[in-house]
């Protein structure tokens, strides 16, 4: 069975939210495989098929926050036109593209918290490092990886992959056609209004 492009990034995003909350790491592969477990634990308790709550929203928003590096996933999604962008662009851009993943993808996770995840194997490249892991979805095995760089000791996802597939490379080819067929503010514009569609949409549902 094939999942689309967008299907499997977000199979990818929401897998690991089934993770965070752990500070300093071992080896990666601890990390993740502790963090799983942490996060089920603390869904367990959560009715499926309920929305969340503002406060579990919040609390999961900051989980993310502890475990993602969005500087990073921006800059490597926005690829060659970074580098063109202001300090106060940079900065701009990263926060509407955190919000926007944090509201489009990473709450949209009651249905997946049962997932079962098979930690497969890790590779690491000096501060940077992959944890390969399969993931069955619909009776499906998934190939999973969580790219990670350590600062200050501390273990971060940079970029997810799925089934070769990684997030970064989606979005840098969806941002690049907006920005070629128009301009950088074309897209910035495209953003904003896609995070309040998916606002809306969201505090409909509670």
């Amino acid at each position: 069975m094939r999942i689309n492009q967008l299907g499997r990034v977000g199979i990818s995003a929401i897998c690991f939210l089934l993770v965070p909350i752990l500070a300093l790491a071992g080896s990666p592969t601890e990390w993740v495989r502790a963090s799983v477990a942490d996060m089920k634990n603390s869904l367990a308790e959560h009715a499926p098929g309920q929305s969340f709550s503002q406060e579990e929203m919040m609390e999961i928003s900051r989980f993310v926050g502890d475990r993602f590096d969005f500087p990073e996933m921006a800059r490597l999604s926005l690829g060659r036109h970074w580098k063109k962008r202001s300090p106060e662009e940079r900065k701009e851009f990263v926060q509407l593209f955190r919000n926007l993943l944090q509201q489009s993808h990473f709450m949209k996770m009651t249905s997946k918290a049962g997932s079962e995840q098979r930690l497969v194997e890790e590779r690491i490249e000096g501060e940077r490092a992959v944890v390969h892991a399969m993931v069955v979805e619909d009776d499906t095995e998934i190939p999973v990886d969580y790219h990670l760089i350590r600062n200050n000791g501390h273990w971060k996802i940079f970029d997810l992959g799925v089934d070769g597939i990684r997030l970064s490379h989606v979005y840098r080819t969806q941002f690049n056609k907006v920005i070629s067929r128009g301009s950088y503010d074309d897209l910035v514009k495209r953003m904003q209004i896609k995070l309040q569609e998916v606002t809306f949409e969201a505090r409909a549902e509670r």
